[in-house]
């Protein structure tokens, strides 16, 4: 018999899915994780939790290939008090774990731990998400995971600033909170798919099959650029096409763009600028339709040296830089936030200086005012912040070159990157991390003394509490009976109400649950609350979701009150 897994996964299809219109890190990141931990597995049972009935099954052709010896997975729509209690922890592939703190604290505060994981940290929600973890009832069995230590350098700051401010508003010094946990554990990858050996007798023989399929000259250096194709909200390309311009007079050099360009003024915008290069040899894959994982993959395989000069807010982590070690490639970065945490410089790959102008507090406050005031979009927000980091040029241009000018170098390099990656970055390690944080988590809560300790009521936001006066009545006791008048119960399956049902009632159990209903109602059965709720349960509608079915039984004239 499998055994549960220490954490249940929630993952709605935003978070995984990366088949959505805009290829975005954290869906890949999302979807990365769900394969890793689900690899891991060995004789569990895995609980995953979705919000759509449509994820469902897309997720299970993701998780089932890749599935540990003796393990399931168990996919889910929706929670269920039981699913919270019995994974121990529950896992969110975001920063938000203040309003899960609050559900929580309605049941007890040992049911269960929060865990949640950073991505991008930048965004108006996130940065409330982050400044709420001074106030929610957050315990130090629960713990928010920094994929990098300048993310959590940006946590810290961000409950230090909110704990000023209350302590400000309250007229007294207030202590930070014993939890939530803040450890570091990075994002990774499945090194398998980028690795040479098997079907190619070396390195060089991947490469330039590669190039024929790419139609590449052998002997060109081709530096990679693999990610999102966006100057406000990636990385400037300005910066890389000056140096490699400079270096084309020496060298033969193709710049391979590799990514997804959102709309047609970014396009337009990276066209512009190219043309201001005419020396520079640039050849794109992908586009305004995103790169195929094949196109990536070529990519890779036929670069010599990866380069991500990133200088924006929004780039926390970098799993292209990853996927570029996994395919033994030297990389050049910029020594920005989480890209220092996965490259050695000098051994693994070079780290290129950068420098925020507008890192300032009085220089960044009105271009943050106005965002978070909702006077600023998103877009312009990032994009602002990003002209105001400069790379350093010359030692853009310095990194480049030695790597250029030595293929030795580039060699060594980057199978020092290959090795760097598979024993710190890949999900046989970090699955581990992941394995031990949760494991420990349940073990403080299982040994806090807190038995005694009441539940805490609902946060004042609840709507069943703020909108209770706008009707004039209140949920009906029962017993029901079947109404006579309503001879189909298959109106239960009406477009006007399947799609709202679906989320808690399979079709085969609405079928189940139509025929029974006819059935009862030729019998004229009076139905009290416990056989109605068996009847639910008869049909795999679960107990938590009673009440909804009840209350759109009786809106639907399918049951009618004959209680006071």
């Amino acid at each position: 018999m499998s055994r549960t897994y220490p954490a249940a996964l929630v993952l709605p299809g935003d978070a995984f899915d990366t088949d959505r219109n805009q290829v975005m890190g954290r869906r890949v990141a999302g979807r990365g994780f769900a394969r890793g931990i689900a690899s891991s597995l060995h004789n569990e049972a895995l609980t995953v939790i979705v919000n759509d009935r449509k994820d469902l099954a897309k997720l299970r052709d993701h998780l089932q290939p890749c599935l540990g010896s003796g393990s399931n997975v168990l996919l889910q729509v929706g929670l269920s008090n039981a699913t919270m209690t019995s994974s121990g922890c529950v896992h969110l592939p975001d920063p938000g774990l203040a309003h899960w703190s609050w559900l929580r604290a309605g049941l007890s505060a040992e049911n269960f731990s929060i865990t949640g994981v950073t991505h991008t940290l930048c965004s108006r929600n996130v940065m409330s998400s982050l400044e709420q973890l001074i106030t929610a009832p957050l315990e130090d069995w629960d713990a928010l995971v920094c994929t990098s230590r300048a993310a959590l350098g940006v946590v810290q700051e961000a409950m230090a600033c909110q704990q000023e401010q209350l302590s400000r508003r309250f007229g007294q010094s207030l202590r930070l909170p014993k939890g939530p946990q803040l450890p570091v554990i990075p994002l990774a990858i499945d090194p398998t798919p980028y690795q040479w050996q098997g079907r190619f007798n070396s390195r060089e023989d991947q490469r330039q099959e590669a190039r024929q399929a790419l139609q590449l000259p052998s002997g060109a250096i081709v530096v990679l650029f693999l990610g999102r194709l966006s100057f406000h909200s990636k990385a400037h390309p300005l910066p890389l096409y000056r140096s490699l311009a400079e270096l084309s007079v020496k060298h033969e050099i193709i710049l391979l763009e590799c990514g997804h360009l959102f709309s047609d003024v970014i396009a337009s915008a990276f066209d512009e600028l190219a043309k201001q290069f005419p020396a520079l040899s640039i050849r794109r894959l992908g586009g305004r339709l995103p790169a195929s994982e094949e196109d990536k993959k070529l990519a890779l395989a036929a670069a010599d040296i990866f380069c991500s000069p990133a200088d924006n807010l929004q780039e926390t982590f970098g799993l292209s830089v990853l996927e570029a070690m996994a395919s033994s490639l030297p990389v050049v970065v910029s020594d920005w936030n989480g890209y220092r945490d996965l490259v050695e410089s000098g051994v693994s790959g070079l780290l290129v200086a950068c420098q925020d102008i507008l890192s300032s507090q009085s220089n960044a406050d009105a271009i943050e005012r106005d965002y978070r005031l909702g006077l600023m979009d998103y877009d312009s927000f990032v994009g602002l912040r990003s002209l105001g980091v400069c790379i350093d040029h010359r030692g853009l241009t310095q990194a480049l070159e030695s790597l250029c000018s030595q293929s030795n170098h580039r060699r060594e390099m980057g199978e020092k990157a290959h090795k760097r990656l598979e024993q710190k970055f890949s999900w046989s390690v970090v699955s581990r991390q992941y394995r031990d944080l949760w494991n420990e988590l349940n073990s403080r809560r299982q040994k806090a003394a807190i038995a005694s300790q009441r539940a805490l009521p609902w946060p004042t936001s609840h709507s069943g509490r703020l909108f209770n006066g706008y009707s004039h009545g209140s949920f009906p006791r029962g017993p029901w009976r079947l109404h006579p008048s309503c001879t189909d119960a298959n109106i239960l399956r009406g477009t006007m109400q399947r799609s709202f049902i679906g989320r808690f009632c399979q079709d085969s159990s609405l079928d189940a649950l139509s025929t029974n209903l006819k059935r009862l109602q030729q019998q004229d059965t009076s139905l009290g609350s416990a056989e109605l709720n068996e009847l639910l349960l008869s049909n795999h509608i679960a107990a938590i979701h009673h009440p909804a079915m009840t209350a759109t039984l009786l809106k639907l004239g399918i049951l009618e009150n004959t209680g006071s």
